[in-house]
């Protein structure tokens, strides 16, 4: 009498399948997983941004009557220089009180070169949707200043490019306003804070 013989095992189609839904399984995951650095990449860029921007409104707050000054220092281009006046910010004794003006220039060097250290600007602008452009500004109650955070390929500024600029600016078509602004645009990596 003859015996059938089966086959025990694992042919090699089914080692095939089971190897292609592991791979399909582990590239799922590791897209998962860089979905994740980038999400808490971005979630540490904006508690940094938000500590800075929170310190300098600080400065700002307790310094109001100097804050030209500061939007001129803050949204200076090139190298940094220290005015002259360091107003005690660089550890040496103060001999000389600093007018409101010399320690808004102190400060805003101070953090333009912090922020040299990390991939942050940082600058201050009137804010969009607050109105009071010209010779509006001081008679408009509700006229504020916004800082406003960058980083990565986005510039801490207001305008009409999508691809570099952080929010749009106000249109308005002589006293009508027909856009607020003050809008992120969608690929910006940016914060505003108004002070």
């Amino acid at each position: 009498m003859k015996t059938q013989v089966t086959q025990t095992g694992v042919g090699l189609i089914e080692v095939m399948v089971a190897l292609l839904l592991l791979t399909v399984a582990v590239l799922g995951y590791s897209a998962l997983q860089g979905q994740a650095i980038k999400s808490t990449n971005e979630s540490l860029e904006r508690s940094q941004s938000l500590v800075m921007m929170r310190a300098i409104a600080e400065k700002i707050h307790a310094n109001p009557s100097a804050v030209e000054d500061y939007e001129t220092g803050l949204n200076a281009t090139g190298p940094i220089t220290a005015p002259a006046e360091q107003c005690g910010l660089d550890g040496q004794a103060i001999t000389t009180l600093c007018t409101p003006e010399d320690l808004a220039a102190a400060e805003s060097s101070r953090v333009r070169a912090e922020l040299q250290n990390y991939d942050f600007q940082i600058q201050m602008h009137p804010c969009p949707n607050t109105g009071g452009t010209g010779a509006d500004v001081a008679d408009n109650i509700m006229y504020s200043y916004c800082l406003i955070s960058a980083w990565g390929d986005t510039t801490p500024t207001i305008g009409t490019d999508e691809d570099t600029d952080c929010l749009t600016e106000r249109v308005t078509n002589e006293s009508v306003v027909e856009e607020a602004g003050g809008n992120y645009y969608p690929a910006a990596t940016c914060m505003m804070m108004e002070i």
